[in-house]
């Protein structure tokens, strides 16, 4: 397939504040609180240090944790499950290995799932893959497992292993799941899906062609040579797949577990008060942006597993793998004592436990050991914090910071335990300054300190590492081997501190955040952002102008930490024009904001490229947005793209005017109707009459209107009977997850999961004289060209025969599909079911998009 840069690059969805969410009633609820590996890993860097101390959660764990997290110090295996996309693991696993097991699990996303829809909001593309990292880290925090990623960049739907391999840079993130196989180390490595598989998603048979190739890979000093300067190389003992009876029953195959290895994975764990099913539902259901949640399943749960490289199995995934204390020399005495420790635990008095613990730290420091000891020991230090009840806080008043600007921190510590507890010493590891304190913390009584800490001038922006320089078509770019495999950004202001207990040091991290107070959610999570000095929004994400008028321009300044004083300058491609040149700007305050208005004069003939906003201050030039994705179970995430907007001439003629906008799962083809000159209202329950909609010109529903509008089966016939007096109805496409009606237009109508992933696939028409083909824009050939990402999806593939086919299109070697545009003359008007990529090609600012959609909004007019 011939895929276009920008269907990986696309820009869409540049609210500065995304819309919220459903109010997510278990907001933010914190499992297990802090065993994400970001904030291991963000610290201490990818590869492994003997040395680094843990990331002391915000909030300890109880009791119950407390003992089984003393359980896990005994055993000593990993396992590593390794597929495409968000929600692709299996949560039911990663429950029962983590707290069941006891062993330390992660999940390996090929992607950010960045390609698909979302059914939450607008966000597309880059937008939703943070989206979509939030929400594994979210379910990582449920199901206790850790995350990790690779560079490759979810392009969209693939038919095919080879094209995903050839559009991913196969060597590339072959090297990221070696990368992340050496430094994780696991036993036991599994795949979600089989590496032979050529009926499923192309993504998903290559997650598992490169977890076999990895496998190998991993154990070779002649694969990928420049890691090991950071870690050595791993063979894990065995590779399976994990197979399951869905995978041949949604096929209409049957399931033969013949040769399969079973495991029983739907036990209890009353520690928890949880069943390893019910772990999953919730973890599965922080998949929010995919609609995924569903009830639990309580009861047995088997597993099967087919073997696919490494030793033999034949009872046990771990069969053969020694999960003691005995795999690392001279630690004989430490099982015994964490048994010692764990039998005498009691959990009305956890800080009993602490000398003991205290010794066991003792025995751990003469260990050398490259593969265990530096975990076990940062667990064992969590679980002494937490039977001391200490929790230690760092936080700022401010939000944001520049680079060179000096952060006023509170630090607030409390001892709540009768264990005398000294804080010695805090320490800056991202400047090297430290600061002696030697306070007692007296038992339940806080101390706070006021400290300062200079942000280094060389301080890297807050933006996602992996967003911060352009993607190729299938890959992030990110230079730093130490970021890869992370699944965000390592903590913008860390503080080390330094504690004395019982005579030992004990050193924790503790992630600066921004305190902040909700009437509604109490105290959100807000995370410290390191930012340029202004931000310069541009209103639009793209301005297409139908003719040779000129439109004003629209660039919202926003100061980010205090005063900014300069000037505003847009720069436009040649054979553009703009005026003026430049507009000062004088903002007294952080938070202070103003808006320049510019003029741009397309130029006569077609063109298309792209402007850039420039805040230029004391000689030096910034050009960053700041775009704020918020929703209740993700908390504030703040994203810093480039200041620029899609300029688009095209000849784009239209009838009409009013357009009335009945929302589906969130898009942003409103703006883009009234770039080509439409007023759109976004119409509300009441609205939705024959009688009201007897105003517009054309109404149009939304993408997954079908799916996601309870009231959608009331409101059609209101619909139909709007076109029976002369209206325009254009339908975008439907799932067939949750059809809340099986109505879809005023004749039968059936969709199906048939797609077109080749934006660049040839399209016929078939009805070359309707008036959607020739007014008031004539179609060619050319108004498909430079199309991003797909043609479409979920194509009708049965309809009856008052439906008239437009337009006819396939993927290679596969045969046509004629449903993608199909029209229906019903009374006086007409009815438009469409399941091309509207809601993409619009926003990316496609010229022969906007052509053929203002065609159908013109019909009959």
């Amino acid at each position: 397939m011939g895929r276009s840069p920008e269907s990986a690059l696309r820009r869409v969805a540049r609210d500065s504040i995304s819309r919220p969410a459903v109010i997510d009633r278990r907001y933010r609820k914190r499992c297990w609180r802090a065993a994400v590996v970001v904030a291991i890993l963000a610290v201490a860097g990818t590869a492994r240090s003997t040395d680094a101390p843990p990331l002391l959660p915000p909030e300890q764990m109880n009791a119950s944790e407390i003992q089984l997290a003393l359980q896990k110090l005994n055993v000593l295996g990993r396992v590593l499950y390794i597929a495409a996309h968000p929600d692709d693991e299996n949560t039911n696993l990663m429950a029962f290995w983590s707290n069941g097991s006891l062993y330390d699990a992660a999940y390996l996303s090929v992607t950010r799932g960045d390609g698909g829809q979302n059914i939450l909001g607008p966000e597309l593309g880059e937008r939703l893959g943070v989206i979509r990292t939030e929400e594994l880290l979210d379910a990582r925090r449920i199901d206790h497992a850790r995350q990790f990623f690779t560079r490759a960049l979810d392009f969209g739907f693939s038919k095919t292993a080879d094209e995903t391999l050839h559009i991913w840079d196969h060597d590339k993130i072959l090297a990221d799941v070696v990368w992340v196989v050496r430094n994780f180390r696991p036993d036991v490595i599994v795949t979600r899906f089989s590496p032979e598989d050529d009926k499923t998603h192309g993504h998903h048979t290559a997650s598992a062609i490169l977890a076999g190739e990895a496998f190998s890979a991993a154990a070779d000093p002649n694969r990928f040579p420049e890691q090991l300067a950071f870690v050595k190389l791993w063979q894990a003992t065995r590779l399976v797949w994990n197979t399951s009876p869905f995978f041949f029953t949604n096929r209409n195959l049957p399931f033969d577990p013949t040769g399969l290895m079973v495991l029983e994975a739907g036990g209890y764990n009353p520690l928890l008060g949880k069943a390893y099913t019910e772990i999953a539902a919730a973890s599965i259901s922080m998949h929010k942006s995919q609609g995924v949640g569903g009830l639990p399943r309580r009861g047995a749960r088997k597993e099967y597993f087919k073997p696919l490289k490494g030793q033999p199995i034949t009872s046990s995934l771990f069969e053969g793998v020694d999960t003691s204390w005995s795999r690392v020399p001279n630690s004989e005495s430490v099982a015994t004592e964490i048994r010692e420790i764990t039998s005498k635990f009691n959990p009305a008095d956890p800080v009993a436990s602490v000398p003991d613990l205290l010794k066991l730290r003792q025995a751990m420091n003469g260990i050398q050991d490259e593969s265990w000891i530096a975990e076990k020991k940062a667990d064992l230090d969590k679980i002494i914090a937490a039977c001391l009840g200490l929790h230690v806080e760092s936080s700022t008043a401010t939000e944001t910071f520049t680079p060179g600007q000096a952060a006023a921190i509170k630090l607030e510590a409390i001892n709540r335990s009768s264990v005398p507890v000294t804080l010695r010493e805090v320490r800056f590891p991202n400047t090297g300054d430290s600061s002696k304190i030697d306070a007692a913390l007296p038992s339940s009584e806080l101390v706070t300190k006021d400290l300062s800490c200079r942000i280094p001038d060389d301080a890297l922006y807050s933006q996602p590492y992996w967003l911060r320089k352009p993607a190729s078509l299938g890959t992030f770019a990110v230079d730093d081997q130490k970021l890869i495999g992370l699944p965000e950004n390592p903590p913008a202001l860390p503080v080390e501190i330094v504690l004395q207990v019982n005579g030992q040091e004990l050193r924790y991290i503790v992630n600066t955040k921004y305190r902040t107070a909700d009437a509604v959610a109490g105290e959100p999570p807000r995370p410290l952002v390191i930012a340029p000095p202004v931000f310069a929004n541009v209103v639009n994400s793209v301005f297409v102008f139908p003719t040779n008028q000129p439109k004003p321009l629209s660039v919202h300044v926003t100061a980010a930490t205090g005063p900014a004083k300069g000037e505003l300058k847009p720069a436009v491609p040649k054979g553009w024009e703009v005026s003026p040149a430049s507009i000062p700007i004088d903002l007294k305050s952080a938070d202070a904001e103003t808006t320049g208005t510019f003029t741009v004069k397309p130029p006569d003939q077609n063109s298309e490229g792209t402007l850039r906003a420039i805040v230029s201050i004391d000689g030096r030039n910034y050009s960053f947005e700041r775009v704020r994705i918020s929703y209740p179970h993700i908390g504030v995430q703040t994203l810093m793209p480039p200041a620029e907007a899609k300029l688009v001439r095209a000849d784009i003629r239209k009838k009409g005017d009013r357009i009335g906008y009945i929302p589906g799962a969130g898009d942003d083809v409103p703006e883009s109707l009234r770039q080509i000159g439409y007023s759109v209202k976004i119409l509300s329950e009441p609205e939705i009459t024959v009688k009201n909609l007897a105003q517009f010109s054309a109404v149009v529903l939304g993408i997954r209107a079908y799916n996601t509008q309870d009231r959608i089966s009331s409101w059609l016939p209101e619909l139909f009977a709007y076109v029976k007096n002369g209206g325009v109805v254009i339908a975008q496409y439907n799932t067939l997850a949750e059809l809340k009606t099986n109505q879809l237009g005023p004749y039968p109508l059936e969709i199906s999961r048939d797609r077109v992933t080749d934006e660049n696939a040839e399209v016929r028409v078939l009805s070359p004289n309707h008036p959607l083909m020739t007014t008031p824009n004539k179609i060619t050939s050319k108004d498909f060209g430079g199309w991003v990402q797909e043609r479409g999806l979920y194509f009708p593939n049965k309809w009856d025969p008052a439906w008239t086919p437009i337009l006819s299109c396939n993927d290679p070697k596969e045969n046509p599909l004629d449903g993608g545009l199909l029209v229906a003359k019903f009374g006086k008007g007409f009815f438009i079911y469409t399941s091309y990529s509207w809601f993409r090609q619009l926003p990316a600012g496609v010229p022969g998009a906007y052509r053929l959609f203002a065609n159908m909004l013109s019909l009959g007019k």
